[in-house]
């Protein structure tokens, strides 16, 4: 009977946490999971997760998805069934005035997202482009080292360039 409390106990007390942030501020909605599972959490208003593990889980990635941006952390690596991730600053798509977007062939215009305020039309979100050529993930240090695949709208970032941020 004490085997399986300690079962339940460390199935229980498994997680990874950490806080979703855009332009510095909180992002509540984003959506955290693992890639090989089907459990989904979102932020909560000031941008922090809790993603219980369902079982062990080594060196998984770690999903994290906004507006249709998607950022897979490789290679995370659990040593004692807790990980905070710290914060990370999510990126966005470069965005583009309605002049620049008019000049677009109808091809690249498929890949725009229109940006409103109070129904009024702003401009554009090329999403074949982030606004910056780095990520600031966990720490005030630009990383470069990551991919972004235009057609799924995916960075991926290994652990390991990210996780010695302080």
């Amino acid at each position: 009977m004490i085997i399986v409390f300690f079962a339940l106990t460390n199935v229980v007390f498994s997680q990874v946490s950490g806080t979703i942030l855009m332009d510095s501020l909180s992002l509540p909605g984003a959506e955290i999971k693992f890639k090989e599972s089907d459990k989904i959490v979102m932020a909560d208003f000031d941008g922090n997760f809790v993603l219980p593990l369902e079982s062990e889980i080594k060196n998984n990635s770690l999903i994290i998805s906004y507006a249709g941006l998607y950022i897979e952390i490789k290679n995370i690596e659990f040593s004692n069934g807790k990980l905070d991730i710290g914060e990370f600053e999510i990126p966005y798509f470069k965005d583009i005035s309605i002049m620049e977007f008019e000049q677009l062939s109808e091809s690249e215009k498929e890949n725009c997202l229109p940006t409103y305020c109070w129904g009024q039309l702003l401009g554009y979100f090329s999403t074949n482009k982030l606004e910056k050529e780095y990520l600031t993930l966990n720490c005030e240090e630009k990383i470069t080292e990551f991919e972004f695949n235009q057609t799924t709208k995916t960075i991926t970032v290994d652990w390991n360039k990210i996780k010695g941020c302080e």
